[in-house]
Parts: C-alpha cells; structure tokens; sequence
C-alpha cells in the first residue's frame, strides 16, 4: 500500500477531516473554468479572414443558385436557409405570375422553312390564366419583385411527383402561396 495514487491520498486525507471541514473546503474550491482554447492574434485574423471569405461565397451562391432546386434539397433536411425570394410579374401591371404551363410546342421544318407553334398559359394571381406565344410570354415576364418566404409545406402534384410550395410575403404585406418552380 505505499505505492498510493494521487487520488488515493486525496480520499483518505478528505475522509479523515469532520464534515464541518469538507463543507469549509468545498467553499473554497475556485469554481472550474470553461473549456478554452489560445491561438496568436495572426491565426485569429486569418481564421476571421477565411469566415468573411466564405459568408461572402455563400451569399453569392444563394443569390444565383436554382431556388427551385435549393428549396427541394433543403427541405428535405426540414431546413428552410432560403429567406427571400424573386417573383415574376406580368407585362409592367404588377400582377404576379403564379404558375405556368407550355400548352403547344410544335416545332418542324416544311418545305426547307422552319416553322414554331409554342404557346404557353399564365396563371396570375388575380384567377386569370392567359394563353399566349411562347415569344409573347418570354418578353412579358421580365420584372421581379422581391418576396419574404413565411413558409413552406410540400404537396404532391397530378403525376405524385412531390412539389415545394411557398407562403411568401411581399413588400406590401400582401400574401401568396406559389410553387417553388416560378420564384427564382
């Protein structure tokens, strides 16, 4: 029993002394310091450098990434990173786009000229769906206006192929629900 350890010792020393010399004992043990780590002031900098480097980064690739594609992607892990969005508007009236769908696309050469049939319907948020040429539609849905997403909630469409639609919120306070498909 001469070979005691360190801890060994500390017990039989705590066990000889009266409960009244514990208790003054443990009153004065420094309370334990959190776990801390020290690295020079030219590491810091770097590591602080490389953070900024990357936020900007993120914030870059949220900005020109697929919304459509993020928002599938994210959700699955229940998480929900992107906060503002862009919608279309139609034609300089403000009215919203909320859906579309390419109804003809026919496309063929007769008799050496190339021919196109495309139209495509737009669903607005107003009810009204408008049919129009496909070339129509592409010169008339080039404004966005920004939108806050409120939430999300996932439906399935008529092919059960898993959709991600977005409550959104706009400037004027005003709400929408819209595919995550037609926000960007």
């Amino acid at each position: 029993m001469a070979n005691k350890t360190k801890v060994e010792k500390e017990e039989e020393r705590r066990l000889a002394l009266t409960q009244e010399e514990r208790d003054a004992e443990d009153a004065q043990e420094p309370p334990k310091k959190a776990d801390t780590v020290e690295i020079s002031k030219e590491d810091f900098n770097k590591l602080m450098e490389k953070l900024d480097r990357q936020a900007k980064d993120i914030d870059i690739l949220y900005k020109s990434a697929d919304k459509n594609a993020m928002a599938k992607a994210l959700n699955q892990g229940g998480e929900v990173l992107i906060k503002k969005v862009n919608l279309w508007t139609w034609d300089n009236t403000g009215v919203i786009v909320i859906g579309t769908e390419l109804k003809t696309n026919r496309c063929e050469v007769v008799m050496g000229k190339w021919y196109e049939d495309q139209s495509v319907a737009v669903a607005l948020e107003n009810g009204e769906v408008l049919t129009v040429p496909y070339i129509e539609f592409a010169r008339k849905i080039l404004n966005k206006i920004p939108a806050e997403i409120i939430s999300t909630k996932k439906e399935y469409d008529a092919n059960k192929k898993e959709v991600i639609i977005y409550k959104v919120q706009l400037p004027n306070g005003k709400t929408l629900e819209i595919n995550s498909s037609f926000i960007n």
